[in-house]
């Protein structure tokens, strides 16, 4: 299924000795597209393009990331990978755990995933919550990029 591009993405960058760090605010997928995605980010690095997005379905939120990776700068023998979670910011309200999902992590690999995309569990998933996945790359012990998805507030 492809992934529809963003009508508008707005982004702030807070670069320092800490890993990349790109936040996009709310943003409207294209619509044909079901998904809501940062848009492609370069690593701290320079070796890889991330991204990050998010959708609903069935009432839950689900999120995937995705990597390209730059002229061969990652390659199997790379001590890299990459993690997909998804935050609910409304959680503080209740003093809930605000990570309600998490992907474990894969190692960095050209492509979006998981597959199939990171689900929310029923149980954790509350409308009128605004959530926002993020995408992180760690290589060689070091945060290279974190990405975070636009906010989507569930009906």
């Amino acid at each position: 299924m492809p992934i529809g591009s963003l009508s508008r993405v707005l982004s702030c960058v807070f670069a320092s000795a800490a890993p990349l760090l790109l936040i996009a605010p709310a943003a409207l997928a294209a619509p044909d597209s079901p998904y809501s995605c940062s848009g492609s980010f370069l690593s701290s690095d320079g070796s890889a393009d991330v991204e990050s997005c998010i959708y609903a379905e069935n009432g839950v939120p689900r999120a995937f990331g995705g990597l390209t990776i730059k002229n061969g700068a990652i390659t199997p023998e790379t001590d890299c990978t990459m993690v997909v979670k998804i935050v609910d910011y409304n959680a503080y309200e209740t003093g809930a755990n605000e990570e309600v999902a998490t992907s474990g992590p894969f190692h960095c690999m050209n492509g979006r995933y998981p597959s199939p995309p990171l689900t929310v569990d029923t149980t954790l998933a509350k409308p009128g919550h605004r959530y926002r996945s993020f995408t992180e790359v760690t290589k060689d012990g070091q945060g290279i990029a974190r990405i975070y998805s636009p906010d989507l507030i569930l009906p």
